[in-house]
């Protein structure tokens, strides 16, 4: 009789292997349910697998301050062995010179801002904020070539404008990728009211 249970149950299990359909995942599901696998540890495989090594941060800020921002994607995709994520080319994208004008400078601050968060760096927002009973206080300039007025182009229409700064230095869509100090940024930047730059944790 035992004998007849194991064979009975050996042939069940065959046919029921047999049977069931085998499961595919998708590729960009896959992350998911491995991590989702693990009771009481959300998110660590997922966080471990994805994790950008911090000689690839170094790098492509190397290559960033060198303003070469196409290079520093190229060492990303080449690292990663996937094509570049949203935030990493909404970065690229802000400092193209469609955005060198006024209206855009709060979207191109949150774009530059989370690219230098996730490669490593400590972003801050600036505001600057012009001032002033003088005819055009409101009006907020920017001088692309230093000591050229003519190459002066507007940057702002109403009092405000927005950059990312790390350390000593400024970054928008003027700056380009490599920025500017401080000190060479407010050289450029032009109001007929009075300028002043304060560190927020809001673009309002």
């Amino acid at each position: 009789m035992l004998l007849r249970w194991v064979f009975l149950i050996s042939v069940l299990g065959a046919t029921w292997t047999a049977a069931s359909p085998t499961v595919h995942v998708p590729a960009r599901n896959a992350q998911q349910l491995f991590t989702s696998q693990i009771p009481g540890v959300p998110g660590l495989v997922g966080e471990a697998v994805l994790q950008m090594p911090s000689t690839l941060k170094a790098r492509m800020l190397a290559a960033i301050a060198r303003g070469e921002l196409a290079g520093a994607i190229a060492l990303w995709e080449l690292e990663m062995g996937r094509r570049a994520p949203q935030w990493l080319t909404e970065f690229q994208a802000a400092f193209n010179v469609v955005n060198q004008r006024a209206g855009p400078c709060a979207e191109v601050a949150k774009s530059v801002f989370e690219g230098f968060k996730r490669l490593g760096e400590k972003p801050a927002y600036v505001r600057f904020t012009s001032t002033g009973s003088v005819r055009g206080a409101n009006l907020i300039a920017w001088e692309r070539r230093a000591g050229e007025p003519l190459s002066t182009i507007q940057v702002s229409e109403n009092s405000v404008h927005f950059a990312v700064q790390i350390k000593d230095r400024l970054y928008d869509a003027m700056t380009g990728p490599t920025g500017l100090t401080v000190t060479e940024y407010m050289k450029r930047l032009k109001s007929p009211g009075d300028l002043s730059m304060q560190v927020v944790s809001e673009l309002r």
